[in-house]
């Protein structure tokens, strides 16, 4: 008989609203939390204790991401904002605290009650159009990619979001100028006359975007969009090097030369809106879930690498999920398993390269809106990528120094993650560890795993290696999940 399915090591109630936004900081020692209100928290993983809890947006939050180690942070109220990295050392506070409890933060600026928080200063902001709830997409980029008229000490990264001006077309900037450089990149002009008082949608038209991926494609040394439509459509981009490098502003609309992005693949996986999509740093498949009971998994390394037009079945691999509504999808950045959070608030696991399924984890009483894994250690992640989500592998490291942790046995099953007994134990009340308010210590953080939906809570795993994708049978005899799909 198969393991039963664990227990969160450690749930954080620091948040009053359900969440919308979760990330792991580089070395995995800091857990950003956003929620539907437009509240951020930072967590420190080792001593799991909240560090800074503030109003970030006056609406809700739609993404979190680490840059330059700084936070960004991307709301409902329409702007993106881009923050100092945190200082140390950091004081430890309890949101539950009385109003007229105070506490420093960083390197002891005041910032007022336990319960206000300011939040780290903010160094600039950008200007973007949040109607379809979608987040931006981060893509650090190398100096080499750059012409010499942008070079300066900082790193360089494109970000893509929604057109300020159409919810369906995307805008792409240069960091850290901030300076859009590519508009509205998917933009198809409308060859049909269109009808008096007609009904019928525009031809061409997907509706809303609701799910953007920048990635770097190593084998044809380009960069790829992805793009989630409402009409449950998914489209794939890519652009050269060169065509970045010299930073030339276009837009698609009204610019009279070849447009830097090409469309080499469409499809439509759902008959609803995308409701979750991701796409793995290797850029070889991509993951979308929608209000049905789909799985959709869509190989888009061939997309890219073969010339001739692809069909959608060639591309599109569908997958029941035997469960109608799904609001979330990530893929480990190793590329090796795919969560998919659901409307019952159920977590599912699957081998990325098989589809098999690997586990479930069940806490959340209500939906699931977010799920995110740890970054996994260097020596599993490819070395022509970057080790952490928005990161390179050359950066600066964080004040945190990586712990040494030892290779386990390869393991294909979720495991309840050994409780620690050297943990700074804690009594402030908006955060719960399992029973005798230890754990994770057992498993390494680069395994651990990160949900919230709309009970309020995070909740934090311990699960195994997966490894190859492998599962154990009702025997106890592992298994090899070698087939694809």
């Amino acid at each position: 008989m198969a393991p039963p399915s664990p227990s969160p090591f450690h749930h954080l109630r620091t948040h009053h609203h359900p969440l919308s936004a979760l990330h792991f900081n580089s070395s995995n020692t800091l857990l950003y939390s956003g929620d539907q209100d437009g509240w951020i928290s930072i967590l420190d993983l080792r001593v799991r204790r909240v560090i800074c809890y503030w109003k970030a947006h006056e609406g809700g939050v739609l993404g979190l991401e680490e840059w330059e180690g700084g936070l960004i942070s991307h709301g409902r109220d329409n702007v993106v904002h881009f923050y100092e990295p945190l200082k140390r050392p950091y004081t430890f506070f309890s949101v539950g605290a009385s109003s007229t409890s105070s506490t420093k933060f960083g390197s002891g600026s005041n910032i007022g009650t336990a319960r206000y928080q300011t939040g780290p200063p903010i160094l600039r902001s950008l200007p973007t159009n949040a109607l379809n709830f979608c987040r931006f997409s981060l893509l650090p980029l190398t100096r080499s990619v750059i012409s010499s008229n942008s070079a300066g000490k900082e790193r360089e990264a494109l970000l893509a979001v929604p057109s300020l001006t159409d919810s369906e077309l995307v805008d792409i900037y240069h960091l850290p100028s901030l300076k859009r450089i590519h508009a509205a990149i998917n933009y198809v002009p409308n060859i049909q006359a269109p009808v008096r008082d007609s009904v019928v949608p525009e031809s061409g038209r997907s509706g809303l975007i609701m799910s953007l991926h920048l990635r770097n494609h190593p084998s044809t040394s380009s960069i790829a969009l992805a793009i989630g439509y409402e009409e449950g459509r998914v489209e794939l981009y890519r652009s050269s090097l060169d065509d970045l490098s010299a930073l030339h502003a276009y837009d698609a609309r009204v610019s009279s030369g070849p447009n830097p992005w090409q469309m080499i693949w469409k499809g439509k996986g759902h008959n609803e809106a995308v409701m979750g999509m991701d796409v793995d740093q290797q850029t070889r498949y991509g993951w979308s879930v929608s209000a049905d009971h789909r799985l959709v998994r869509y190989d888009f390394g061939k997309a890219l690498e073969e010339t001739g037009k692809l069909n959608d079945e060639s591309v599109m691999r569908h997958m029941s999920l035997k469960q109608i509504g799904n609001s979330c999808v990530t893929v480990r950045l190793d590329g090796k398993v795919v969560a998919v959070g659901g409307w019952d608030g159920k977590i599912r696991l699957f081998s990325a390269q098989s589809c098999k399924p690997l586990g479930t984890l069940s806490s959340h009483r209500e939906t699931v809106h977010v799920v995110t894994f740890a970054n996994p250690s260097s020596a599993t992640m490819p070395t022509d990528k970057p080790r952490a989500r928005g990161e390179e592998a050359n950066e600066i490291k964080t004040e945190a120094e990586t712990e040494t942790e030892t290779e386990t046995e390869i393991a294909s099953t979720l495991d309840l993650a050994d409780q620690d007994t050297d943990e700074e134990s804690s009594d402030d009340n908006d955060e719960d560890d399992d029973a005798g308010g230890k754990g994770g210590g057992g498993v390494p953080r680069e395994r651990w795993f990160a949900s919230g939906g709309k009970d309020t809570k995070v909740a934090l795993w311990g699960l195994m290696d997966f490894g190859g994708g492998a599962t154990v049978d009702s025997t106890g005899t592992r298994q090899s999940n070698s087939q694809a799909c």
